[in-house]
């Protein structure tokens, strides 16, 4: 008779866990930064505030890192949105023509608006008003221990400001010299 393998697997996780979750306390972090680059080709990025996409504006990509991407109502993003530790939200009326991605916060997508791609939230809830205004896959992927949400801390310290997490633009760039 072969032993069920569930047993062991709560165990070990049982021990790990607490081990993620006892982490010393951080010294209070540095003010953010806040950036924003505009790249050639009519896509937006921001670091440390957030992104709102106006009335009439179109856009080819939205990023936000460490700030939520809002698209407005009659707003248009050409390609894709992502947020990275904030969220998407789209209002009834935005238009994104891609995918929307959000690591380490929600995507929120009113009744109305439109994601012709993929929906996904990683580290956060993924929250439509109807399920038929995104026109390819719906993912949300979260995983709590304690109140905590694992998969967020993850991603909160891949991109830790130990880091250096940052946008960089092709200006930034010393190789093109």
């Amino acid at each position: 008779m072969r032993r069920s393998f569930l047993p062991t697997l709560l165990v070990a996780c049982s021990l790990a866990v607490p081990a993620l979750a006892a982490e010393p306390a951080k010294p209070p972090k540095a003010p953010v930064k806040r950036i924003c680059v505009n790249v050639k080709d009519g896509s937006k990025a921001v670091q440390g505030t957030n992104l709102v996409v106006e009335p009439g504006d179109t856009l080819r990509d939205a990023v936000a890192v460490d700030g939520d991407v809002i698209v407005r109502k009659g707003a248009v993003v050409d390609n894709d949105v992502a947020a990275i530790r904030g969220r998407v939200i789209l209002e009834a009326g935005a238009r994104v023509k891609g995918d929307v991605v959000s690591l380490g916060g929600e995507v929120r997508v009113h009744s109305g608006a439109r994601v012709d791609g993929s929906a996904t939230a990683l580290g956060g809830k993924l929250k439509l008003d109807k399920q038929e205004d995104v026109g390819g896959e719906k993912v949300s992927f979260s995983m709590e221990f304690n109140g905590e949400d694992l998969v967020k801390q993850l991603i909160g310290k891949a991109l830790d400001e130990d880091q250096k997490c940052h946008i960089l633009d092709d200006d930034d760039d010393d190789t093109d010299a």
